[in-house]
Order: C-alpha cells, then structure tokens, then sequence
C-alpha cells in the first residue's frame, strides 16, 4: 500500500502525540488521530518547547536571545521566528559544542562533514537516540509515499562510514515500513552495484544521482538495464538534468523521483511531487522559510530566495534560522494536499561564478548541456582567471564530444561575457574518486592539487 504524504506526516503526528506525556498533560482528553488542526497545534508546540530548549541548554542560542533582547515567551508562532538571527554555516565551525542542547554522553551519533564536497566549512552535527528515532520513523513513512509495502527491494547507495552512516540508517527506516533493502557502497565499481542489485532482486535502487548515471552508462552496453524489473529510482545527491532523468527513465524502463535533504535537519527532508512541481517535506521537524539572500527578509511565495530552516523536533542540536545556501522557492502545493511545497532547487550559493553583474555560472546551469552529449558520464567544473575549465570523463572515445559540447555551452548567454570554456576530456573511470562530492565551481588552482595528489 502506498500513503500520501499529508497522511504520512498525519501518522508520525499521532504517533508522537502517543508517547509525548507533556503535550497530553496540556490537552486532556485530546484525541491522538491527527487531522489538520492538531497537526498544526502540535508543530506550535514543538516549535515553543524548542525555543525553550535551546534558550536554557545551549550557549550559543542564549547568547543570541540575550544580545537581541529576546526572551523564549516572546516566540509564540512561527511568524516571530523572524525577531531571532539567522544561524550560519560558519557558525557551525569546528566542534559544534555551543549548539549542543544535551550531555555528550547522551549524544547517539555525532557527524562530521564539509559543506560542499572536502571543501568549505567543516560542521559537525550531533544527534541524541530519539532524534534517531524521529529521523528514521520520517524516512520510512516517507518512503512508503513513493514506493508498496509489498514486493519492494531496495539497493541504498549513499555514503555509510562504516555502517554508521546515512545509507544504513536509510535501510533500517524502509525495514521498519516492511520494506526490503541491501546497503551498498557509492564508491564501488558500477559492475559490483549492479551485480548486487540482481542478486539482491532489488526493484528500487536509493542514491546518488550521478553514481546511478554511470551504472546506466558504464551498464547499458553489457546488460539490459530495461529488463531488471525496476520500478523506481529515487535520487538524491545531486542536481538532475533534464537530459539526466530522460535517459534514466529510459533505459530503466522505470520513474525517477527526486530527494532533497541535507545532514543539518537530519538526511531525509523532502521527496518530489511531480504534480505540484517541487517537493513535500517534513513539515513535522522542520519550519521552511524563504529568504532574499541579500537583505535577509522573507520573500513571498512563488519567489525564489535562499531556503532557511528550523529543525523543531530535534532534542541534541535544533538549528534556529540555518542558512541552507540552496536557492528555491515556497508555495502551498497545489496538488490537493493541505502541505506546502519547496520548487525545485535551483542552485546553491556557493560554488558558482559570478561572471558580471548580471551573470552568474553554476553546476545545475551547465548540466543541462554536459550531460545532453551522450558520452559525457561525469565531469567537473574549474574557473581559471575569466575562463570555465571543464574536466570530462566520457564512458566511451568520440572524435567530436569536445566540438559538440562547445558548441552548446556557446548558445548559454551567461558564458558570453567570459573567455572560450576550456575543455578536457578524460578517460572512463577518471572521477569515480570524487563521487562523494557536489558539484561547484572551484578555482583552477585547486584542481592542480587535487590532480597531483
């Protein structure tokens, strides 16, 4: 049986109202099935109980309120978040103690990780038992929104540190739902995925966008990808292209549904609705705003701004305004749910090129044309002086591949205003190494170090 998402976040609803001792002292009497209503009473609740939370445990959020003169009655409702600061990723830096909201001892799994691939700002992130048990009841109930109870077997391909990490935690939130599922390594080669997979039966393949594109072009020559059976892939990870989720869905035979979600609010956020053109997410934890990433203040929905969250469920570290740097927009969904939507994200703030004034060059931008030339398995993008650098791994040799794709990035405006793009092609296998990693623009300088390593 597959839910709907609203009834999905209805059920974690019930069952949190079941076992919170505290909220049914307040509601006497109050029925756990939740409806709209409740719904909305019990995230007001959270979010007054987390604002408490983090005023009176955590040093950094009672700085803040006491610097700004805010005291924790004075946030009665998601609108007066915006008396509060922002929180920013550089806030985040190094250990991450001054966010901590319990004892280290009580904390079930600390991560620590770099903001976009092994660049940028390292954050550790802290997570008590419970805020695993809330994470994992999300991501099972989330997953039974696109994919049976029954007859689903499902090949997890994200990053695992050692079965510690998100791919397993992953397989053990869909085996809660009854739902199969085999963990396999992101950085194994396509052969041993696939090989994996058919023994397995697996019929729902969980990862990373570009690691399933190179199985599809690594794969597609040696094996029918089209007769295995699958019934979905859900990708995350990463940007998808137009040309991306054509070709998948083609050689697959299958649907391709896309996940958002990010280590702050807990790994799973978010899944595509294809008929309200953006993504429901965990409304339950999670209060969404919209921001102009310049002024700071909201913009209105439909308009597109840099995503902030508020994690109001979380019991080890609740983030309170946390700068994503993904740019989106808000809007209720349109698709007969009582929910609100994120549109698709656009790009992220950092790891694009800013050409001119009115220009800017990022990965999402240049995917729509990379990967629209057929041989082009996987790539990464440089900026030398006023020149994008491109290095291209092919899955297969082609005479033309560097005329084609130059001929392309020539029809993007925002490349007019820049030297000729510079464009190395590399043999099949070349970038496996970096598949942990998101796509951004980095300085050329960078990718001498990273070649001599």
């Amino acid at each position: 049986m597959i839910i709907t998402f609203e009834q999905g976040l209805y059920e974690i609803c019930a069952r949190r109202i079941g076992r919170d001792e505290e909220y049914q002292k307040l509601h006497p009497g109050r029925s756990i099935e939740a409806d709209e209503k409740i719904f909305q009473e019990y995230r007001k609740y959270q979010l007054q109980r987390t604002i408490r939370h983090v005023y009176e445990n955590s040093t950094f959020y009672r700085k803040q309120f006491d610097q700004c003169g805010i005291a924790p009655g004075e946030i009665r409702g998601f609108r007066d978040l915006q008396k509060l600061p922002f929180t920013r990723p550089e806030d985040l830096r190094g250990s991450g103690y001054g966010f901590l909201c319990i004892s280290q001892r009580e904390v079930e799994r600390p991560v620590t990780f770099y903001s976009s691939g092994t660049t940028g700002i390292r954050k550790r992130i802290f997570f008590s038992r419970e805020d695993i048990k809330h994470i994992t009841d999300f991501i099972g109930t989330a997953m039974n929104t696109i994919a049976d109870t029954e007859d689903t077997r499902i090949l997890s391909m994200i990053t695992n540190s050692e079965g510690r990490g998100a791919s397993e935690l992953f397989a053990k939130s869909v085996r809660l739902r009854k739902m199969e599922a085999v963990v396999g390594d992101m950085a194994a080669s396509s052969e041993e995925l696939l090989s994996l997979s058919i023994s397995h039966r697996c019929n729902v393949w969980f990862g990373d966008i570009t690691t399933m594109y190179r199985i599809a072009k690594e794969m597609e020559g040696k094996v029918d990808l089209g007769s295995l059976g699958m019934k979905l892939l859900f990708v995350t990870m990463g940007h998808i292209s137009k040309p991306m989720r054509t070709y998948l869905e083609r050689v697959f035979a299958c649907r391709v549904i896309a996940h958002y979600g990010l280590t702050e609010v807990g790994w799973g956020f978010a899944i595509e609705c294809r008929e309200c053109g953006g993504y429901h997410f965990n409304e339950m934890d999670v209060y969404t705003e919209v921001i102009d990433p310049e002024t700071g203040e909201r913009v209105e929905d439909g308009r597109v701004g840099e995503l902030t969250y508020t994690t109001i469920g979380r019991d080890a570290m609740p983030l309170i305004r946390y700068r994503s740097g993904d740019m989106a927009y808000c809007k209720d969904s349109g698709c007969g749910q009582r929910l609100r939507a994120i549109g698709p994200i656009m790009r992220r703030l950092e790891g694009a090129f800013q050409v001119d004034e009115e220009s800017l060059v990022y990965p999402a931008m240049l995917e729509e044309v990379i990967y629209s030339v057929d041989e082009i398995v996987d790539y990464r993008p440089y900026i030398d002086g006023n020149q994008l650098v491109l290095y291209v791994e092919l899955c297969r040799e082609s005479g033309s591949v560097r005329e084609r794709l130059m001929e392309r990035l020539e029809r993007l405006p925002e490349l007019s205003g820049m030297e000729w793009p510079r464009i190395e092609l590399l043999p099949s296998g070349t970038l496996r190494k970096f598949c942990f990693e998101k796509k951004h623009i980095q300085d050329i300088r960078k990718a001498v170090e990273i070649w001599q390593e």
